[in-house]
């Protein structure tokens, strides 16, 4: 803990320092949202889809952009709550520090179909294959969009763009120029504290600083009808610096760097040939346990582009991420280093062709614990792809096919081929048809492949010892596979409304298994296998609608459903596997956005999250549905200020949304209130 508050401290003066370094005229950022029409709205750029800057009516992909005034207005202090925003994804809380995310299904703790990524940084743990959202916590304001894929991306992103990608992009230094303060507090998000100031660094360069403090107070256990000991807190800031180079060459560099002290409560299986664990006979469970995590980490990012008139031809990225995370369970680091290269040209008239390289090193280090061991216990891997993607105009201005791949090299799988095929119809200026077949890869994670993880301890007769139910992780663990087959729809019938809708199919093969085996002793024992397979089936609509001037309606409503079964080849003796059952059926959303005069606001958000059989792969809990209604309200003395008060989950004075794995404790979500500050300076 000593040396933990050292470190605060020492972040705290070097953050302080950065904010020094830079100065400007004060530029107001506010923005009348409700002024901009529904077709400009349908207008915005996207990137994450094709690689390359188009409007969204032109997507060939289930897209959803999530604006900076959406999330602004949606009172959220996280990008895991923002996220709600979307229709198909599904957001679960677990407890005051932990999310489980995903989009069409197979959601849990550690869910790792969805690729995330912040200004095309990946994000995601290699341990795992999935997302440590707690620690992607980047300055709200300082976000431009989230552009939201659902379904595979594979194609131009590779491995774990299964079921979507994310990609958050934040904002150009020059429009973030002057100063920003932004605090907050309330019974449950007892602190929010972000500063952030921008300038003119040179005549070509604009650059900014930012701080964020959290301090989060904790959550329910109602098993022990008391807080849940998951409070947390979190230190971050960086730097971003834009430049040009030439009339046809722009730069970016910046950088983060964070350190959270996060608490939880679980139940840990302890080692039974330790005299000091006797107490705990015969089945060697510390009951609700007061464990501390602490994750930290930095990264740098610095990316070129080359423009001409019609928009980026070429980038080069490189990015080096570190983070570290220690908790009771695990302890690890890890090292990634990521080159990525793209390139857009027009070969013949009718073509427009992108092609890309990028090459990516980990390198990881684990400490061992009773619980989970990692063998070897520090590696290095290496991953190197190629993508080729053509997009062909059939009829001028009206019917597109997209088709191209990526090939992608994995240590532990090899080449994988994930292609796709898309046809974009325009039918008018109004309406949009698509439709996509594609294949892609959820390639290996380290817990599948290398580890060995005590899953539970059963007592025995005396004199001889409990047996230890271990799981191990398998050299033969293979990639799991889906080919998805999609159809969608962009209609705007009337200036005032815009339709979005998506339908799919998912075929999924080798999916993850856990297989029960017996050793050649008689002693039980878990195995990690390909041995489920499973398709699902939903839709997801997007309906926006601005019937006056001053209010606009926003529904968003998805649909899922799955069926699984297993191979001939699994165990006889039994398997635990993902039946995809902890993905709601039914999800919806509606906001309310209402200028009620030029200087108040007045925002509801009604959520509402179907029945969930099961969450977790040993528990049997399920999750009964729930409404979260939200109210935001604003007032803005003046164009450099906002006032507001945002109530959240005012339905219900708590609830459950998710329960994390075996040793994590059913957590439920407080009702909050909290009252913020926004000043321009």
């Amino acid at each position: 803990m000593y040396r933990h508050k050292n470190r605060l401290k020492r972040n705290c003066i070097i953050l302080s320092a950065m904010l020094l370094l830079l100065s400007a005229n004060v530029q107001a950022e506010n923005a009348d949202y409700l002024d901009i029409p529904l077709e400009e709205l349908l207008s915005m750029d996207v990137t994450s889809a094709a690689r390359k800057e188009q409007h969204l009516r032109e997507t060939a992909a289930s897209a959803f952009i999530i604006t900076r005034e959406d999330i602004h207005r949606s009172g959220v202090t996280s990008i895991p709550e923002a996220l709600r925003l979307a229709p198909g994804v599904q957001v679960a809380r677990i407890d005051a520090n932990k999310w489980a995310i995903t989009t069409r299904g197979f959601n849990n703790q550690f869910a790792n179909m969805l690729l995330v990524m912040i200004d095309g940084r990946t994000v995601y743990n290699p341990t795992i294959s999935g997302v440590y959202w707690d620690v992607q916590d980047t300055m709200l304001e300082d976000i431009d969009r989230i552009e939201v894929i659902r379904g595979p991306g594979a194609t131009l992103w590779g491995a774990n763009a299964v079921n979507g990608v994310i990609n958050i992009i934040t904002r150009n230094a020059s429009e973030t120029q002057g100063g920003l303060l932004v605090a907050s507090a309330g019974n449950e998000e007892k602190a929010n504290l972000s500063l952030r100031y921008g300038g003119e660094i040179a005549e070509t360069a604009k650059g900014r600083v930012y701080m964020k403090y959290t301090d989060h107070d904790s959550f329910w256990l109602p098993e022990i009808k008391q807080d849940a000991g998951d409070q947390w807190t979190s230190l971050r800031g960086g730097f971003r610096i834009d430049g040009t180079a030439s009339v046809h060459d722009n730069w970016t560099f910046q950088g983060d760097i964070y350190d959270a002290d996060e608490q939880q409560t679980a139940n840990y299986w302890l080692d039974p040939s330790d005299p000091a664990n006797e107490y705990a006979a015969p089945y060697y469970i510390d009951l609700l346990a007061k464990d501390s995590i602490d994750a930290s980490g930095w990264n740098l990012l610095g990316r070129w582009e080359h423009q001409s008139d019609q928009g980026p031809v070429a980038a080069l990225q490189v990015y080096y991420d570190h983070s570290e995370r220690s908790e009771e369970f695990s302890i690890q680091s890890y090292d990634t280093l990521d080159l990525d290269f793209h390139h857009r040209f027009q070969p013949l008239p009718k073509h427009d062709v992108v092609w890309g390289l990028s090459y990516r090193q980990v390198r990881d280090k684990f400490n061992d614990t009773f619980m989970a061991k990692v063998l070897p216990d520090s590696q290095r891997t290496s991953l190197y792809s190629f993508f080729l993607q053509d997009e062909i105009e059939l009829l001028p201005d009206q019917l597109r096919l997209i088709v191209g791949s990526k090939f992608e090299h994995n240590d532990y799988t090899g080449l994988e081929v994930q292609p796709t095929g898309r046809l974009l119809w325009l039918v008018d200026s109004h309406t949009t048809l698509w439709g996509a077949v594609s294949r892609a890869v959820r390639m290996p994670s380290r817990v599948e492949r290398s580890t060995d993880i005590v899953f539970q301890i059963v007592p025995s007769n005396p004199p001889y010892p409990p047996i230890e139910v271990h799981g191990y992780g398998s050299n033969s663990f293979d990639s799991e596979i889906l080919l998805a087959y999609e159809l969608g729809l962009r209609f705007q019938p009337r200036n005032d409304l815009s339709v979005d809708l998506a339908a799919y199919y998912h075929d999924y093969d080798q999916l993850e298994t856990l297989e029960q085996q017996l050793s050649p002793e008689g002693m039980p024992y878990l195995v990690f296998d390909n041995n489920l397979q499973g398709d699902s089936h939903g839709i997801e609509l997007s309906v926006d609608w601005q019937p006056r001037e001053w209010w606009r309606l926003q529904l968003g409503y998805s649909y899922f459903d799955i069926s699984t079964y297993l191979d001939a080849g699994s165990s006889f003796l039994g398997s635990v596997a993902p039946n995809g059952l902890s993905t709601p059926e039914h999800q919806a959303s509606l906001r309310s956005l209402m200028d009620i005069s030029n200087d108040l606001s007045l925002d509801l958000w009604i959520y509402y999250s179907g029945y969930i059989d099961r969450p977790a792969y040993l528990q049997e809990t399920s999750v009964p549905g729930y409404t979260s209604m939200n109210i935001r309200f604003a007032w803005h003395p003046n164009e450099d200020l906002e006032l507001s008060l945002v109530g959240r989950n005012l339905f219900d004075k708590r609830h459950l949304e998710f329960v994390g794995e075996s040793y994590l404790m059913p957590t439920e979500i407080d009702r909050s209130f909290r009252a913020q500050v926004i000043w321009h300076f």
